[in-house]
C-alpha cells in the first residue's frame, strides 16, 4: 500500500511569492507524493495556523519560523521540520532561504545606474532578512563611495508579519518625511514598497522623479496596483517550493538533507514606473528614453523616437549615443527584450504572442534580438526561469 505522509504547511496564501513556493511544493509531491495537506477550504482559504500546530499530529511541517517561541514548540514536537524563513539568526532546523545579499546588491546596482547622489533603505529591524538585504545594499553602494541612509520601520507585532496591515502607516510616513529628493530607495519587500508609494502620494511626493523606488519579491498584484507600478526584484518561488519539499521529505525518509541551508538566488529585475527615472540633464534625450520605454508593448522603430522629439534625426542620435553608451535602434530592441522577459515568467502565453506584446513585427526578429541580448532562446528563458527545477 502506497504510503501517504501527512505534512502541515504554515503559510499565508494572501502573496503571490508564498503561493509560488506552494506551486513548487505541489509540483514535487506530484512525483515523488502523494502527501496529505490539511487545507481549510472555508473563506478564506488557508493553511495549518501555528495555534492548530500545536495540538497537530504528523510526519513533517514546513513553516517560516519567526521567533524563538516557535522553535521551542516545534523542537518539542519532535518530528522533521524544514523552515522557510530569513527571520532569524540562528536557526536549529534545515533552512532555505532566497539570497538576501544577492537581492540587496542587485537593487543597489539598479539605482547606482540612475546617477543618484542619495539613497535609502526603509524595511523592517525585526526580520533577519530586511537586515541582510540592507546590509548588502549598502556595501554595495559603499564600494562606490555612495552614502545610504537606514531607515527602519516596526510591524505591530510578531504575529502581525504576513497580515497587509502589518506596518502602520504612520511609520511609512515618518520614514518618507527625512528622505531628500531625488533619491534612489530600496523596500526592503513589496509590502513595503506599496506602503512608500502611498506615503508617498500624501506628502506630495513624485515617485520616480523625487522618489525613485524598487522593491522585492516582484509580487505582481501589488506591483501593478501600485501607482506608479513598482519596479521589483523577481525571485523563483516554484524553485524554493520545490527545494524545500525534497528537504522536508528526506528527513521524513530518515536521510538528513545533503545541505542544511539551501539559498536560492534571484532572478533578476522587472522594471516598471517606480524607477524609470531619467537623471539625464539633456530632455531630449530624456524624453527619447521615456518615449521609448513607455511603448516597450508596442512596435516603433527609430523615426517614432526622432518625430516625438525636436530635434533633428542626426543630433538626437548623436546625443543620444553619447549620453546612453548606444544609440536608439539598440535602446528599443533591450526595452522590447526586457518587456519580453517579464512575459515569458508572468503568462503562458505562446512565443509568437509574446514577441508581439513586446512590440517586435515579426517573431524572427524578435528570436534574433532577444539571443543576442540574452545569449539565451526565448524558450529557454522561460524553462530557466524555475517551470520545474531539476532535484
Amino acid at each position: 500500500m502506497l504510503e501517504v505522509k501527512k505534512v502541515a504547511l504554515r503559510f499565508s496564501l494572501s502573496s503571490e511569492i508564498m503561493r509560488d513556493i506552494i506551486d513548487g511544493v505541489i509540483l514535487y509531491t506530484e512525483k515523488h507524493g502523494p502527501w496529505e495537506i490539511d487545507i481549510h477550504c472555508e473563506e478564506p482559504i488557508s493553511l495549518t495556523s501555528w495555534a492548530e500546530l500545536k495540538q497537530w499530529d504528523g510526519d513533517g511541517i514546513m513553516a517560516p519560523v519567526y521567533n524563538k517561541e516557535q522553535v521551542r514548540m516545534l523542537q518539542e514536537k519532535g518530528i522533521p521540520v524544514v523552515n522557510v524563513a530569513a527571520a532569524l539568526q540562528e536557526m536549529p532546523f534545515p533552512t532555505i532561504s532566497f539570497d538576501n545579499a544577492a537581492i540587496g546588491r542587485m537593487a543597489a546596482e539598479h539605482l547606482l545606474h540612475h546617477n543618484l547622489d542619495r539613497f535609502a533603505f526603509i524595511g523592517p529591524k525585526d526580520w533577519h532578512y530586511s537586515v541582510l538585504r540592507c546590509n548588502s545594499f549598502a556595501d554595495t553602494l559603499a564600494q562606490n563611495n555612495a552614502p545610504c541612509t537606514k531607515l527602519w520601520i516596526r510591524p505591530l507585532s510578531p504575529s502581525k508579519q504576513l497580515d497587509d496591515s502589518w506596518i502602520e502607516t504612520n511609520y511609512y510616513l515618518d520614514a518618507v518625511r527625512q528622505l531628500q529628493p531625488p533619491i534612489g530607495v530600496f523596500a526592503s519587500n513589496d509590502r513595503v514598497g506599496y506602503g512608500i508609494i502611498r506615503a508617498c502620494r500624501r506628502l506630495g511626493l513624485r515617485i520616480p522623479e523625487d522618489i525613485c523606488l524598487i522593491g522585492a519579491d516582484n509580487d505582481h498584484i501589488l506591483c501593478k496596483f501600485a501607482y506608479p507600478n513598482l519596479s521589483s526584484i523577481a525571485l523563483s518561488g516554484k524553485k524554493f517550493g520545490y527545494k524545500a519539499a525534497q528537504m522536508l521529505d528526506a528527513q521524513m525518509r530518515g536521510k538528513q538533507p545533503k545541505e542544511s541551508v539551501i539559498i536560492i538566488p534571484p532572478e533578476g529585475i522587472i522594471l516598471r514606473n517606480s524607477s524609470d527615472f531619467l537623471n539625464i540633464e539633456d530632455t531630449n534625450v530624456a524624453d527619447a528614453l521615456r518615449y521609448i520605454r513607455n511603448h516597450a508593448g508596442g512596435f516603433i522603430d527609430v523615426s517614432n523616437v526622432v518625430n516625438a522629439v525636436p530635434p533633428s534625426r542626426r543630433v538626437l542620435e548623436r546625443r543620444f549615443q553619447d549620453i546612453v553608451g548606444h544609440g536608439i535602434y539598440q535602446e528599443i530592441g533591450r526595452c522590447h527584450v526586457e518587456r519580453a522577459k517579464e512575459l515569458l515568467k508572468q503568462t503562458n502565453w505562446p512565443i509568437s504572442r509574446i514577441a508581439q506584446e513586446s512590440g517586435f513585427n515579426t517573431i524572427n526578429r524578435f528570436k534574433d534580438m532577444f539571443r543576442k541580448i540574452t545569449g539565451l532562446s526565448a524558450t529557454a528563458y522561460r524553462k530557466g526561469g524555475a517551470v520545474r527545477p531539476k532535484e
